[in-house]
C-alpha cells in the first residue's frame, strides 16, 4: 500500500496523519503547514508548498525523513507506477491536436525538435516530469505526474511556454 505519513515535529514526533490518496489541501485532514517529518511506504510522493498542487515541490521516495527543514507542506500527490520508464507525449495544439512528440529522456531544448514555444497540451504521462519555461532547465517550472492529461495549457498559464523538460529520476529524489 502506498502511504505518506506526516508528523507534526521532527523525528516522527507529535500528531500524525496517514494519507493514501492525492490531497489538494491538507487543511482537510488538519495538517496544513504542520508537517516537519515524514515516512513513505511504497511509491514516491510529491509534496507541494501550496494548496491545489501549486508552489514549490519536492519528490520523496520510500523511506523515513526525520526532518524537512524550511519546507511547509500544503498538498500532496502520489506518483502512480513510480519513477521508472518515464514517458510523456507533447502536442502542438490544445486538445491534443497538431504535431506531437514522445519523449522518454531529459530534453534540455525542444528547439532541435522544432517544438520550442509550441506545446499546448500533453498526455500519456508515466513517471514524473518537470517542465521548464526556459531552455536547459531554467525559468519557471511545473511538475506533471503519471496519469495526468492536460488538454489545454492556456488554463494553467503555460500555453506555448515549454522549452525544456526532464523526468524525475529515482536518484534525484530525496533519500
Amino acid at each position: 500500500m502506498n502511504t505518506l505519513q506526516l508528523f507534526q515535529f521532527p523525528d516522527f514526533k507529535g500528531a500524525s496523519v496517514s494519507i493514501k490518496k492525492d490531497t489538494a489541501d491538507l487543511a482537510t485532514v488538519g495538517f496544513l503547514n504542520k508537517a516537519e517529518s515524514l515516512k513513505i511506504t511504497g511509491e514516491p510522493w510529491v509534496v507541494f508548498s501550496g494548496t491545489n498542487y501549486r508552489g514549490d515541490f519536492r519528490v520523496f521516495k520510500e523511506g523515513n525523513y526525520n526532518s524537512i527543514p524550511g519546507f511547509k507542506i500544503n498538498s500532496v500527490r502520489h506518483v502512480q507506477g513510480g519513477l521508472h520508464n518515464p514517458k510523456i507525449t507533447l502536442y502542438e495544439h490544445i486538445h491534443y491536436g497538431g504535431e506531437s512528440i514522445d519523449l522518454e529522456r531529459p530534453t534540455d531544448s525542444l528547439r532541435p525538435y522544432k517544438f520550442d514555444n509550441k506545446v499546448s497540451s500533453h498526455k500519456f504521462v508515466s513517471g514524473a516530469w518537470i517542465l521548464y519555461e526556459g531552455e536547459f532547465y531554467t525559468g519557471k517550472q511545473i511538475i506533471t505526474l503519471a496519469g495526468d492529461e492536460i488538454p489545454d495549457y492556456r488554463k494553467i498559464g503555460w500555453n506555448d511556454k515549454v522549452n525544456s523538460l526532464k523526468p524525475v529520476l529515482a536518484y534525484e529524489v530525496y533519500k
